[in-house]
Order: C-alpha cells, then structure tokens, then sequence
C-alpha cells in the first residue's frame, strides 16, 4: 500500500471519527436541552401547585372567617325556636338575643352589629339598636333573602353601612314557622385585610373576592370593593364570567394582551375567590434556570455523561425511597407507643378502620380492649386477640424475648398480624415501653393461599392434584377422622389415546373428574393421582352398604357421560375401596396400597365394577 494511499485512508478515518464526535456532541446537546425543558416544566407545574395551594388557603381563611357569625346564627335560631316551642315570650326572646349579642360580640370583636330578629311578629334587636317606628322588618334583604332560603342559613348581599363606610354583610336564617327569622350583621373589613395581605406577594398582580351576582366584595385594591363586574361591561367581566364558570382550580386568560394565570376557589358556595398572575413573570425565573442550564451543558456536553448519570441515580434513590415508604405505610397500618408506668398511649401512626372502632377514644387501648376488638376483628379470632391485647399478662409474655405476634381477619375480611414489640427496658428486665402496632398481611396471605392452590391443583381438571389430596386426607386421618378411600381408573383408556388421539383421552380425564366432583359432596376430597387414576376420601361413610350406594350413584352419572366422538367406546371404571378405621388406624399410604389391591380385583369384571377390600 502507497503511503498516498495510506495517508488517504487515515484521513478518511479521522474524518469519519470528527464526524461521530460531532453528532455524538449534537446529540448530547439536543438531549441536555431536552431534559433540562423537562426540568422547566416540572418547575412550571411546581410554581402552580404552590399557588393553588395558596388560592386554597385564602378561600379557607374566607370560610373561617364566615364560619363563626354562621354558627353564631344557626345556635341562636335554636334556641329562639326552643324558647318559642315553648311559649316564652317576645321580651323573653329579646333578653335572649342581648345575652348572646354579648357572647359573640367577645368573640367576634368588633366585626359584627350584634344578632338580631323578627319573631313573632315582632322585630328584635340583641344590640339594643333604636329602629324607627316605621322599620318594616320583612322588607328588609336580611329577612327577604333568609325566606327565600327556605330554612338553609344565608349570606345575603354586602352592602355598605352609610354609618361606618364599611362594607357589612348579614347572615340569616328563617326558623321552622316560615315566618320568624334570626340574623347578624358582620363587618368584611377583615376579608379585605386578607386579600391585602395576600397580594404582598411580588407576582401578583391583584386578587379578589366576587359574590354570584358580580359585586366585588373585597380586592386587592380597596378601591374596586363594591364594583359590581357583571352589571356593565368592564375591564374584568369577562374574567369574572370566566371564573364563575371554572369554579375551581387554575386556567389561563388574556387580559390587555396579556397572558395571566388565574387560579379560582368557591368560598361559602356562592362566592369566587381569584389570585390573578402576570404568566411570564410567575414562570420567569424557571424560564431562565431553563437557559442557562441548556447553554451551559450544550458548551460543556462532555460533562452531561456525570450530570445525567447522577440525576439518573437520584432518580432511581428517590424512587426506591417512594417505594420504601409505600410499602411501609401499605404494611403497618397503625403504631402507637404504650408507657405501661403510666398507663399512657401515643398513637405514632392511625389507622383509619381502627381509630373508627375506637371512635377516637385511644385508651380504649389500654382499659377495655375486648370492646375495640369486637368491632375490628372477626368472631373467630376475637376470643385469642382479646387475651393478646391483654396489657396486664404482657410483661410476662415478653420476659425473654423482643417481640410477641398474633395473626388475626378483621370484619371485612382482611389478613392482619398484631405485634407488641419491646421498646424500653430497664436493666432488670423490667418492661416500661412497647410498641404496639397492626400490620397488613392480607395481600401475603392472598398470594400465599394463590400458590399453595396453584400448588395443589391438576392442572387438566382443575381437581386437586396428588399432594393436595394426599395432604387433605392426612389432616383428616390425623383428626381420627373415618371413611371411606376410593381408587378407581378408566377401563381401557390406552385405546382412546391409540385410537382418538391424546386430545379426546384428555376430554374423557376432564369428564370423569367433572362427574366425580358432581357425585361427591364439597366435604369430601375429590383429587387426580396421574394419568387416568383418581382417588376420593368420601368422610363418614364408614360400611359397606352406605359405599355401595355411593358407588352406584357414580356408576349412574358415569352412565349419562357420551362422547359423540366415539360411537363404539363407552367410560368405564374399575374401582378398588377401602374403609378407614376409628379402633385401627392406619395411614394414606396403607389405605392407597389395600385401595389399589381391590381396584387391580375390579379390574377382572367386565363394566363399572367396585370391590371393597377384606381383610
């Protein structure tokens, strides 16, 4: 080879070498941009759930606010209603409605006028309020509204108090006379301070409160309070039509050609509560984390290998934690520490079904267990779960070891392992702390019953195979249990699989096990030895004549089985018997062996045959 041609060949080389580093580089750039786009969206939806969690607060305040002139109302309205069930008398009802003025006024501070009513006719005034001769209570909004109402509490329309130029708002509800209505009226002077405050926040550019009517009942701006955005058009009426129909959550609207985030929350179920944000600036600063970082790893790609591997591996630890404390969280449904000294218990984790049994009422642990017990475990197992819960036998039960365990099914049905487990012991031995907790085994126990029947079961019949039936008739016979042990075979069953093939011998293993399983009761243990072989252990059936008669009805039911398939061949069996004793006992393997003796002697009868084998 030429050393031109040699030249040629490793500058081909270098060049095809230049050009995969270089895609190589492109790609490495392509992918940090687009990872690191993945990042800013993830920021995206971080910065959003951190303003819906603020949107929620602020409709929480608003409704805490509410609440308590709402309960102050509804608790008066039941009293006035007792007070009126019982004929007491309006001056009566008035020195009522002064005391509980008094009460909600410390309250409530200086947010509300008082309660106040129209009882039987008559207008009542808890504040002590001088009302004109002319006041017509039931042309009032109050009173209109609370009407309408229909007996539900409501917050009637805000309005601004001429008095004070502060804007108040009533809370009403109509007693069950139709007729009779209690009321209050409290200052939104705090609901705007709330609003205020939230709009500190350099992202926002205003926030509000607007009643279903359109009526601004706090802002941001003090000055927009009592605008009402859908009697005319307006700068906001769209946005506020917009928000009614969202109802809650976040959606994105233009307002001045501008993009504005707005997130949306009902407060009291007929007002919105909105925090409106500039788009761009809200997402800016993850916008250019974004940048920054793409430019950076596209100018620094070879160092993405580290990043990526790094990010990978925090990934992949952050989810095996995630998993970790799932699995943690799915298995010890409830933990509490018990002080035996002090007879005390902190509950370190609840359990929802355990903390209803109790109804809260934890000590339960500690005093009478039995009562919790019964409303969370089921019949069977409440007896041994008592005397394990038992605290006063507990220091005793644990002397020489860390933990003691119980196994129990719950009332609806699910596998559960209560524990105690040794937390504090002094030098002595003696027991002062342990932690008590019940752990979710239900899906172990599933899994294992899954098995152990996937296990036990033949996997052509659906019977049980061979271990499964031997096992079942040993438990049996261990419990000295008696009966009778059927071995049976099908006559000539080679010819089917010679002639028919092994598709139509397994249709005639399915039919036999079909009909053995009909014949037999669900207490009896139906199971498939191999091949053409079944075996049956039929309890109670304990002579001769009350097999035969079984034995028959087998022999019927074989009878009825046709197989169009096989015009010329019929199912028979040959079946070999053998009786279990109460006075002799004798084990599966000697009853198979006596079993299979008398089937080999049935074997020699033309037909269904069945020979029960003498001693």
């Amino acid at each position: 080879m030429s050393s031109e041609t040699l030249k040629n060949k490793m500058k081909k080389i270098a060049t095809k070498s230049l050009l995969v580093l270089v895609l190589l580089g492109c790609l490495t750039a392509m992918f940090a941009v687009l990872i690191f786009y993945r990042l800013y969206i993830v920021s995206k939806q971080s910065v959003i759930s951190n303003w819906s969690y603020n949107s929620e607060q602020l409709s929480h305040n608003v409704d805490h606010y509410l609440n308590t002139p709402k309960d102050a109302v509804i608790f008066t309205a039941q009293g006035v209603e007792e007070m009126m069930a019982s004929g007491q008398s309006n001056e009566e009802i008035l020195k009522y409605l002064v005391a509980e003025t008094k009460v909600y006024s410390s309250l409530i501070e200086s947010n509300n006028t008082g309660i106040y009513g129209y009882c039987n006719g008559e207008y009542l005034d808890g504040s002590g309020w001088d009302f004109p001769e002319d006041y017509d209570a039931t042309t009032r909004p109050w009173y209109i509204s609370a009407v309408e109402a229909d007996g539900d509490i409501t917050f009637v329309k805000p309005y601004m108090n001429m008095q004070t130029n502060k804007y108040m708002m009533s809370v009403s509800k109509l007693l069950s006379d139709k007729k009779s209505v209690i009321s209050m009226d409290i200052f939104l002077d705090s609901i705007q301070g709330i609003e205020e405050e939230i709009s500190k926040a350099k992202q926002i550019d205003f926030s509000m409160l607007v009643d279903e009517s359109g009526m601004i009942v706090a802002h941001s701006d003090s000055a927009e309070v009592g605008k009402n955005y859908l009697e005319e058009e307006m700068e906001y009426t769209d946005l506020v039509k917009e928000a009614f129909l969202q109802e809650e959550g976040m959606f994105i609207t233009d307002i001045d050609g501008k993009s504005k985030l707005v997130f949306c929350d009902r407060v009291n179920n007929e007002w919105c509560s909105m925090i409106i944000l500039d788009q761009r600036a809200t997402f800016r600063n993850a916008k250019y984390i974004y940048m920054s970082s793409a430019i950076a790893l596209i100018v620094i790609f070879l160092a993405y290998f580290t990043i990526i591997n790094i990010y990978d591996s925090k990934q992949k630890e952050a989810g095996q934690l995630q998993r970790e404390i799932s699995a943690i969280g799915d298995i010890y449904t409830s933990l509490s520490l018990v002080d035996l000294d002090n007879h005390t218990i902190r509950k370190l984790r609840v359990s929802e079904v355990l903390d209803k049994a109790l109804g809260g009422k934890y000590e339960l642990l500690l005093d009478r267990n039995s009562e919790y017990i019964k409303k969370l475990v089921a019949e069977p197992f409440q007896n041994t779960l008592i005397d394990f819960a038992d605290l006063s036998t507990l220091e005793e039960r644990l002397k020489d070891i860390k933990a003691i365990t119980c196994e129990f099914v719950d009332v609806h049905g699910r596998w559960h392992r209560m524990q105690f487990v040794v937390a504090q012991r002094d030098e002595e031995g003696k027991l002062h702390q342990v932690l008590w907790a019940i752990e979710s085994i239900d899906e172990a126990k599933k899994r294992q019953e899954h098995f152990k029947k996937l296990a036990e079961t033949d996997a052509l019949t659906g019977i049980l195979n061979r271990s499964g039936g031997e096992t079942r008739v040993y438990e049996a016979l261990g419990k000295d249990k008696i009966g009778m042990v059927l071995l049976l075979d099908a006559d000539h069953f080679k010819f089917v699989n010679d002639t028919y093939g092994h598709d139509m011998g397994d249709q005639v293993i399915i039919a036999l096990a079909r009909c053995l399983t009909e014949t037999f009761r669900d207490s009896d243990v139906v199971f498939r030895l191999g091949g053409d072989e079944f075996a049956v252990y039929a309890e109670g059936v304990e002579d001769k004549e009350i097999g035969r008669l079984v034995v028959e009805r087998l022999f019927r039911n074989i009878d009825d089985i046709d197989f169009p398939e096989m015009a010329d061949w019929r199912l028979q069996v040959s079946i070999g018997a053998v009786f279990s004793s109460a006075t002799k006992k004798a084990s599966f393997g000697d009853l198979y062996q006596k079993a299979d003796k008398a089937m080999y002697e049935s074997k020699q009868h033309k037909g269904s045959y069945v020979t029960f084998y003498e001693e």
